[in-house]
């Protein structure tokens, strides 16, 4: 599909095709060889690349058995990429389809490959399971994608089918429908059936688990500033229960999340309505429809419905929708943003120029990173347009709001860290996040890239693509300025998170990219309409609509089909261990207690799991152990109830609860 758009977008006039056909050869001979050089590259290295995973470290013990099985499997995999690269050049569909049946291979091999290669005496440690799964998750859906890819075009050069045909009217009936319901209505629509399935996914599949520290951290600030506090008092010692994304500020006493307040804040209004589950599935179908309506004011009616499918029809969304991060949040103020800015070129009103400063402003208090990067090519264009029109009073008013966020924010950190400049990130770890430019660094953000390929429709993404090819910036900047723009605010947020790197964990997809989905969804639906617009003639334009329909009927039946019931076993599956601690607390029949993390559980470590009521006190209690005579010493401030010890065994993925009575006779 993707071969055959390019092939006949507008340009050049006889011989395009050809040309076209070159070109994209080329781009694919340079993709294997960089890949076929990276895993030679590792293969040389490779001693130096183990001992910074802690769960492979054994292999260096081993250096002639299963560090030299792994290190040929690099260098034959570096092979084999070289000589796709090598046929690539004579045919894209017979390389294309040799790396799917590749990868396909891979994924049916990739467990018993991975127990051969990376277990140890104990077995295969849990995260190499989960990475195994995920590699063989992506091999199943990319090899039979790209399989397809390689087959497109003799499909096409039969006529259509019993199969193409029901397809191409089951297309054509939803459209039918989708117009003839009134905008409000088939947008509310659409967004409550997103809304049922994100709150599927988080009952069903997350099983309503803060499944990380940060989501922990959102949740229990949540809950402090629902009791009308900034924060709770520290505990008496203190070091047993310093616990990630928290700052335990023992000099004043105080005990709060590291995070900016905004999403704390709104998510307390769910603690107290008892709800909070149900916040982030409200603001992602809140999202989707403003979308809606955004993709019919820069792409035109026929762009609203696949833009709310690219957006809503992935694992990104609906994870990060039923999640408790703050993602979601900072989606639905860009939106907002996006939506005022498009209003404030259209109309000038000041109104318009107030609500995109209050959006941006609004989404610094949540995710000032995302906000900042995002919003300020397009702040900087309203700027622009208001300096050059001398509407000083548009100004004022886009400017206003983020003055007065600016001030609060300064204001929040004065009262918590003594500085206005200071935030909770410095104050729980200077080094959290730092900048830096190496390896790793481009290591890191190159797994993102390759996540976002699992996690939306299969060769969605392909759209950013051909909606400048051909095009000079400049003069699509022209032509297009708010899309222009809106991809000029990705570039930077990319840029942003590769100098300034975290690389997450226990995340649904490249998180950090999430807060730009409504930006990317976007483009990449402009881009495919220009493809389905593009000029041909006769059997060359309708093979284009026949490619995209045939092509986007695979992405979505391997989406439904593979994509989102493999990604749902495996969160389910892990949610499921990285919750064993509780639900072991919870079979133990006791009401209260006080319980020692001897070890983490399931791929969460101790600092994790520290998860405590705001009084430190009430019901289960848990705490780091540090050691036979520390935990004497917290004993003895919990008389009323059983001190317990907790360890988790990562290689067989088994748990023990036992009395720490029994563990210090050990």
């Amino acid at each position: 599909m993707r071969a055959l758009a390019v092939s006949h977008l507008p340009g050049s006039g006889p011989g395009t095709a050809r040309t076209s056909s070159g070109e994209w050869r080329f781009l694919l001979a340079g993709f294997f060889s960089f890949a076929g050089f990276f895993c030679g590259y590792l293969a040389l290295k490779l001693e130096s690349a183990v001992a910074r995973f802690d769960t492979l470290t054994f292999l260096l013990a081993d250096p002639e058995g299963k560090l030299a099985r792994v290190r040929i499997g690099l260098l034959l995999t570096g092979a084999c990429l070289a000589l796709l690269a090598i046929l690539s050049l004579l045919s894209w569909r017979v390389a294309t389809g040799g790396l799917g049946l590749a990868m396909v291979a891979l994924a049916g091999l990739a467990a018993p490959l991975a127990r051969n290669t990376l277990a140890d005496e104990r077995g295969l440690e849990e995260s190499l399971l989960y990475r195994a799964r995920g590699l063989a998750d992506i091999g199943w859906v990319g090899g039979i994608f790209l399989l397809f890819l390689a087959l497109l075009p003799g499909i096409l050069l039969a006529p259509p089918g019993a199969l193409e045909t029901a397809i191409r009217r089951s297309v054509s009936a939803v459209n039918s429908a989708w117009t003839s319901l009134s905008p409000w209505t088939r947008r509310s629509l659409f967004a409550g059936a997103a809304l049922l399935a994100a709150l599927a996914v988080g009952k069903g599949v997350l099983r309503d688990y803060p499944n990380s520290s940060d989501e922990n951290s959102y949740l229990t600030q949540a809950r402090i500033f629902a009791t009308g506090r900034l924060w709770v008092p520290a505990p008496p010692h203190p070091e047993f229960f310093r616990a990630r994304s928290f700052v335990m500020d023992t000099e004043q006493g105080r005990f709060f999340a590291k995070a900016f307040p905004g999403w704390a804040v709104l998510l307390s209004l769910g603690v107290l309505a008892g709800v909070p589950w149900l916040v982030n599935p409200l603001l992602s179908a809140l999202t989707l429809v403003l979308l809606g309506w955004l993709a019919v004011q820069l792409l035109g009616p026929a762009g609203e419905l696949p833009t709310l499918v690219l957006m809503a029809a992935t694992p990104f969304f609906l994870f990060n929708a039923a999640s408790y991060f703050n993602h979601p949040l900072t989606l639905l103020l860009v939106t907002l943003f996006l939506a005022a800015v498009v209003q404030a070129v259209r109309e000038r009103g000041n109104r318009w120029f107030l609500l995109a400063g209050s959006a941006a402003g609004a989404a610094f208090t949540v995710r000032p990173a995302s906000a900042i990067l995002l919003t300020a090519p397009l702040l900087l264009f309203l700027m622009w347009r208001a300096i050059r029109s001398r509407a000083w009073s548009s100004l004022v008013w886009l400017l206003l709001p983020l003055g007065l966020v600016a001030a609060l924010v300064g204001a929040y950190n004065q009262i918590l860290f003594g500085s206005i400049l200071k935030t909770g990130y410095a104050a729980y770890d200077p080094a959290d996040i730092r900048a830096g430019f190496s390896a790793d660094n481009l290591a890191v953000t190159g797994w993102w890239l390759v996540k976002l390929l699992l996690w939306t429709v299969p060769g969605s993404l392909a759209g950013l693509y051909f909606l400048t090819r051909g095009r000079k910036i400049g003069q699509w900047a022209r032509q297009e300025p708010l899309l222009a723009l809106m991809a000029a605010g990705l570039l930077l947020q990319a840029a942003g998170h590769l100098i300034f790197q975290n690389k997450g964990s226990n995340e649904y997809g490249p998180r950090y990219y999430y807060d730009g989905w409504v930006f990317i969804s976007l483009l990449m639906a402009a881009g495919w309409k220009r493809v389905l617009e593009s000029e041909g003639r006769g059997n060359e334009h309708e093979a284009i609509g026949r490619g995209v329909v045939l092509g986007g009927a695979m992405a979505m039946a391997l989406t439904v089909t593979l994509t989102l019931p493999l990604l749902a076993f495996h969160y389910r599956d892990k949610v499921d261990h990285n919750r064993d601690l509780y639900t072991r607390v919870e079979a133990s029949g006791l009401h209260s207690a006080l319980v020692f993390l001897e070890t983490g559980s399931g791929r969460m470590p101790p600092g994790d799991l520290v998860r405590n009521p705001l009084d430190f006190r009430t019901g289960f209690v848990y705490a780091r152990d540090l050691g036979q005579e520390s935990r004497r010493q917290l004993i003895a401030l919990y008389p009323d109830r059983p001190a317990l010890a907790y360890a988790y065994d990562s290689h067989a993925r088994s748990s023990r609860l036992v009395p720490a009575e029994s563990e210090e006779g050990r």
